[in-house]
């Protein structure tokens, strides 16, 4: 795992580990608060659920206080009469009154006639609860609510009711009424499930804050990678193109001794040894001993001057582009038997000396490959000038690339070559490589040339 990769996730993996601790903070919390939440609606909606009710026992308490406070309210007509009103009295759809004496008969039920005369004082509800006598209990202790279950007249089936009853003294009578609060379980089940849609929005929100952040820091921790690598690229190339002007000139130097200092030195020699030879005369022996010796040192100047031309070929400051080019290329053609066309225009001023160079380099280098590898029998270099660019085609009639190489994604990146497109880059041109349809190897160059004040390339 590179370094970079790692830097990568160290910023990350907190991010991410932090917004799933959040995420689970907020979810719980949500969860919590959304649960108090509904425990308050139905505290509220049952409080408002006992006012009602009582409100409506307190109506029919006032309704049958003329019969109950009456001087006769202890003969059975106002019994009676009050029975018939409770009978009567119901509200809402599924809203009634019931009466039941001390020991449990019922006196009035209007939706369950069936009860009344029955002794109820044992009835239990589904859950066990004695409705009956828990609603006396109640009601001789002043008034109480009560949770129970019991018939709902709309749906014929057993529902949650809460009910409260009041004690009449005088008659021994319970009275009381209920309300049915199964409608508190919907509605606190519909807003249970909005809460739960919130916080479920909430959680998506945050999702996509965490990912909008993770991408944003990927994003940018890209961005930086790029810029760095960038940088990186350009300071390569500076330092790659200051190592070659350094060569250049350590090159440059390397040449002038050669040329002003040994090779001087061996033309001296030479001069010596003829006239060595003339002082010698007729004596044959010792005068084939100095042609001999003449003739090696005449070598060894030869080589002196090759190496100095191949370090740095003092044609290209004192002459040109073009003509080095020419020369590079009559030299090549005589030591290697290989026949070079060469097409050059002067290039002037349009590139920089140091561009020259590198071309001059290129060159070279590429006449080495075709004398090492392509079995080549002709070459053609051109140089010239091509609208903002300085052109340079090198191309050869050989056996071009290897098979493996031409196969490979990395086909034309030799060490050769690697070099010859590095000297390009650091002077902003492009380097192309290709193999013509007829065969052979081509290298097509590009610099950017420099223009003059008046728009014109430089010449």
């Amino acid at each position: 795992m590179s370094l970079r990769t790692k830097l990568l996730l160290i910023t990350l993996l907190p991010m991410i580990a932090m917004s799933a601790a959040m995420a689970a903070i907020i979810t719980f919390q949500s969860e919590r608060l959304s649960r108090a939440q509904v425990q308050a609606v139905k505290a509220m909606i049952l409080s408002s659920k006992e006012t009602e009710l009582k409100n409506y026992v307190s109506l029919a308490r006032t309704a049958i206080e003329p019969f109950y406070s009456s001087s006769w309210s202890s003969t059975p007509l106002a019994k009676r009469q009050v029975t018939d009103i409770m009978n009567r009295m119901t509200f809402g759809q599924d809203g009634y009154f019931y009466v039941y004496e001390e020991n449990g008969t019922n006196l009035v039920h209007p939706r369950l006639p069936e009860l009344v005369g029955g002794n109820w004082l044992d009835l239990k509800d589904p859950n066990g609860k004695p409705v009956i006598r828990n609603l006396i209990e109640g009601a001789k202790a002043g008034g109480q609510f009560y949770e129970y279950v019991w018939n709902k007249p709309s749906t014929a089936s057993n529902a949650e009711k809460i009910g409260y009853s009041v004690f009449l003294d005088k008659w021994k009578w319970m009275m009381g009424s209920g309300l049915y609060v199964d409608d508190i379980t919907s509605q606190v089940a519909t807003i249970s499930g909005h809460l739960q849609e919130t916080i479920a929005e909430t959680q998506w929100v945050l999702l996509a804050l965490t990912l909008g952040s993770i991408v944003l820091s990927g994003s940018l921790i890209g961005g930086i990678r790029l810029s760095e690598q960038k940088m990186a690229d350009q300071r390569l190339k500076e330092l790659t193109s200051r190592l070659v002007d350094i060569q250049e000139l350590e090159r440059k130097r390397v040449s002038t001794e050669l040329h002003d200092g040994i090779s001087q030195l061996l033309v001296s020699v030479s001069y010596t040894l003829d006239a060595a030879r003339e002082m010698v005369g007729k004596r044959k022996a010792v005068a084939a001993q100095l042609d001999t010796a003449n003739a090696t040192l005449e070598n060894a100047i030869a080589e002196v001057r090759r190496i100095s031309m191949d370090l740095r070929p003092s044609i290209l400051d004192d002459v040109g582009l073009a003509a080095a080019i020419k020369s590079l290329a009559s030299d090549f053609s005589a030591r290697c038997a290989i026949k070079v066309d060469v097409i050059a225009e002067r290039v002037g001023s349009g590139i920089p000396d140091a561009a020259k160079t590198a071309l001059y380099r290129v060159t070279q280098e590429a006449l080495t490959n075709v004398a090492r590898h392509s079995r080549a029998s002709r070459v053609r270099i051109e140089l010239g000038c091509t609208g903002t660019n300085v052109r340079l085609m090198i191309s050869d009639n050989g056996a071009g690339l290897p098979a493996d190489a031409r196969r490979s994604p990395t086909a034309g990146t030799g060490l050769g070559l690697r070099n010859m497109r590095e000297r390009i880059d650091s002077f902003g041109g492009s380097m192309n490589i290709s193999e013509p349809r007829g065969g052979g190897f081509e290298i097509e160059i590009f610099l950017p040339a420099r223009r003059s004040a008046s728009g014109r390339m430089a010449a």
